[in-house]
């Protein structure tokens, strides 16, 4: 066995990761559709946020430059049982780094500094700590 051990053959992660890449069978091989109407590739896996079971990005699969691009889930607008359409333009799903692993936080942060996304930890810090503070009724 080599390579990957970023999780057994169940998709279970190791010890101390958040997030696991699974199989989709609902969603395996449908096209990804950006904002401005091209395929950029096919949907192949998802990585799922062990601990609020999460969909968190789609690993998509881009022949042009047979490469994985992890998409961050809150970027899709529809599915459809032809296609997943996302509020992103082509040119900046094409200039997403590779998934490389361990995917880690640091990878997650490039991607939503380079898609101008705040990012999902950041942005669910501010509701729970807003549902958590003073009544400004």
């Amino acid at each position: 066995m080599g390579g990957r051990r970023a999780m057994d053959n169940d998709g279970i992660s190791a010890p101390g990761e958040s997030l696991r890449e699974v199989g989709t069978r609902d969603l395996w091989q449908l096209a990804l559709v950006s904002r401005d109407g091209h395929i950029c590739g096919r949907v192949i896996r998802q990585m799922v946020e062990l601990s609020m079971y999460t969909v968190r990005y789609l690993i998509v699969y881009d022949e042009n430059s047979q490469r994985h691009i992890p998409i961050p889930a809150n970027t899709i607008q529809e599915i459809t049982t032809e296609a997943i359409f996302c509020n992103i333009d082509a040119h900046l799903l094409r200039s997403l780094p590779s998934l490389n692993y361990p995917f880690d936080r640091v990878q997650e942060e490039v991607i939503h500094k380079s898609l101008s996304l705040m990012p999902y930890w950041i942005e669910e810090a501010g509701v729970h700590s807003d549902s958590h503070g003073d009544d400004k009724h």
